[in-house]
């Protein structure tokens, strides 16, 4: 296990892709504490990347929120330090109706899926 500051240290890569069934374009505003990182607008299996470090104090934090077609609105962290600093520095994400699923490097798969944030 690596000691968490060589993980503060490193630049993480978020990845976002839009895979919401039925073809819908997905909107995605994400952001942190300090970081406003606009508004995307995503087509079908298009993908938001953005860089950067985690702060010193290991409490890095993006969230953001999502939309599609009529009235569907939903938030997600999509980097927390605590949770993600092992697991990854090229952290991916795919985006379905049901919630956000993780890149799983063990199986290959975005299996790794969570609820929406209430």
């Amino acid at each position: 296990m690596k000691n968490p500051i060589d993980w503060i240290r490193a630049p993480t890569t978020v990845r976002v892709e839009n895979r919401v069934e039925g073809g819908a374009e997905l909107k995605l505003h994400c952001k942190s504490k300090d970081d406003d990182l606009g508004v995307r607008v995503l087509g079908t299996r298009d993908q938001f990347v953005f860089r950067f470090r985690p702060n010193l104090w290991g409490t890095t934090l993006f969230y953001c929120s999502m939309s599609w077609g009529e009235g569907q609105i939903h938030w997600f962290d999509i980097y927390i330090f605590y949770r993600d600093y092992r697991r990854c520095s090229n952290c991916q994400w795919v985006i379905r109706k049901n919630g956000p699923c993780y890149y799983d490097a063990g199986t290959r798969e975005f299996d790794i899926c969570y609820e929406w944030n209430r």
